[in-house]
């Protein structure tokens, strides 16, 4: 029965402040007839008086009106924190994380920050190539990602320059082209006719050891660092729209210290 009155009793927890019906009515959003409508259900579904109709002109509220919203209200606002706290446990205690390959020893710094200072205890690290990791992230896979490129054109109110990324340029055999997806599709057409094979692979680690081992021409990120610095790459962490505000701005915190 009180499921069905929750509407009802809110309204009188609001209008039991103000001395009478006609007043109430001003300041919960309602017209006097509508008001009245609502404490009658409230009466009729709970067979109490919550109006004092004795006097002649304006109706005043019972004893029993000012215990009734004070029950709900407190009620209503242990529930509220109760939501919260699961809401917060919930949050504060698992987190689901992506990077690029390049940005795993921030990546995993982070981690051991989301450990200490954070009090989680679920992390879950996935290492994507910057496409996976774009569609895995507007998906809303994850709640957080290290990446060199905010994808798309879209602005984030959940994002934070953290660090820089340095390059090096490898280029002992022009002839093999070693390079990421990403990469590939961004190489101009005279670079890539001027290169008769290539080697394309999403594998930071594959690249490497080929660049390394056989040769070849390839751009290979290293020394990536936080802080403030100069890099060819801006490193950014990206934060879902649907984290908590509260844990964003703890994550925040942990950069700027």
């Amino acid at each position: 029965m009180l499921q069905t009155l929750s509407y009802e009793l809110g309204v009188l927890a609001k209008a039991v402040h103000h001395k009478n019906l006609s007043a109430a009515a001003i300041h919960v959003g309602l017209s006097q007839p509508q008001l009245s409508r609502v404490i009658s259900k409230i009466e009729k579904e709970l067979n109490v008086v919550l109006l004092d109709r004795s006097a002649r002109r304006k109706s005043g509220w019972t004893p029993l009106a000012q215990d009734l919203a004070i029950t709900f209200s407190k009620g209503f606002g242990r529930l509220e924190a109760e939501i919260a706290s699961v809401a917060q446990d919930i949050q504060l205690n698992e987190i689901h994380i992506g990077t690029l390959e390049g940005l795993s020893n921030i990546a995993l710094e982070f981690v051991q920050d989301c450990f200490l200072h954070l009090q989680m205890k679920r992390v879950f690290l996935d290492v994507y190539d910057i496409a996976e990791l774009d569609s895995q992230f507007l998906s809303n896979n994850l709640d957080l990602a290290f990446t060199v490129k905010p994808p798309g054109q879209k602005k984030f109110s959940h994002l934070l320059e953290v660090g820089y990324q340095q390059v090096d340029k490898v280029s002992s055999d022009k002839k093999t082209l070693v390079v990421s997806p990403f990469e590939f599709s961004a190489t101009d057409k005279k670079t890539l006719d001027g290169a008769s094979q290539a080697l394309i692979s999403n594998s930071l680690e594959l690249r490497r050891r080929w660049l390394k081992e056989r040769g070849g021409s390839g751009i290979l990120p290293v020394d990536a660092k936080t802080g403030k610095g100069r890099g060819p790459y801006t490193i950014y962490l990206l934060g879902s729209e649907m984290l908590s505000p509260r844990l964003w701005d703890q994550i925040s915190k942990l950069f700027k210290n």
